[in-house]
């Protein structure tokens, strides 16, 4: 065979093996042109609602498209990662993987990562992990946010769980990350369920402002501190997670194994 024919030949493949998607804020990669167009039109449109749905508002577009590598294939447990770096407040250099079946890349792991990045856009500056990882993880699919739930459960009845105090200054992430996706996604439900979305998003603003998270929850949930806050939320969780009542100091003290925190004051930043 003519060698230029095999080169040809050659280049044909590798380009079925790989197809590319623009849309105005992502470029897919994926070798799926089909899969490779529904995940940027549907990354539009996650972008579209979340930021309706958690700020209250559109974005502009993004400075930078996001590239997405996309490795479809059931055989994968879904997951991503985002990365991106903060420049003057804006964040700068998206890099995005996915992996999993293509219907839990659709319906959990994008939205979970496009979650990330309107926070990122929001805030200009990182979050405290169980709120990052708590917020992108309740737009995932029910499937996977009862994987969190039963998670949960082990982790507080065997000792792993993360007293606030300690939690709410996690900037990176522990070695065993799990128990804080599990408690972080159960914190952000029972937000939620107290006031919704765009309260929540204006709880981590005040909070974030001065560090004062005692203050903070008392402001936009009317719960004393931290500490009242753990022990209504571990009640919460060992009821069934009911739809919440207004939180009062006078909860009963519950047998979960988490440890109690100390008093906020005696905390910084590390």
């Amino acid at each position: 065979m003519d060698a230029r024919i095999r080169i040809a030949l050659m280049l044909t493949a590798c380009s079925c093996l790989a197809a590319s998607h623009r849309s105005r804020n992502f470029l897919i990669s994926c070798n799926d042109s089909r899969l490779a167009q529904q995940i940027a039109e549907r990354a539009e449109l996650y972008r579209h609602q979340l930021a309706q749905e958690w700020l209250g508002h559109d974005l502009p577009a993004w400075l930078d498209a996001c590239p997405i590598r996309v490795q479809a294939d059931s055989r994968l447990a879904a997951g991503g990662r985002t990365t991106f770096s903060f420049e003057r407040g804006q964040p700068r250099y998206w890099q995005m993987t996915v992996q999993g079946s293509a219907e839990r890349i659709l319906d959990s792991v994008l939205p979970h990562e496009i979650t990330h990045m309107v926070m990122a856009t929001h805030f200009g500056r990182p979050l405290p992990r169980w709120a990052d990882e708590g917020a992108s993880t309740t737009v995932e699919h029910i499937s996977e946010r009862r994987k969190q739930n039963r998670l949960l459960i082990h982790y507080l009845t065997s000792g792993k769980g993360i007293p606030f105090n300690r939690m709410f200054r996690m900037q990176e992430y522990p070695q065993d990350v799990l128990p804080l996706y599990a408690q972080g996604h159960s914190l952000a439900r029972y937000l939620l369920a107290l006031g919704g979305q765009q309260r929540f998003v204006g709880y981590l603003e005040t909070g974030l402002a001065d560090d004062n998270w005692d203050a903070a929850t008392w402001r936009h949930y009317g719960i004393r501190d931290l500490a009242a806050l753990q022990t209504n939320w571990v009640n919460w969780v060992q009821q069934g997670c009911p739809r919440p009542r207004p939180a009062s100091s006078a909860v009963r003290q519950t047998t979960a194994r988490i440890p109690a925190p100390a008093s906020a004051s005696g905390w910084q930043r590390r």
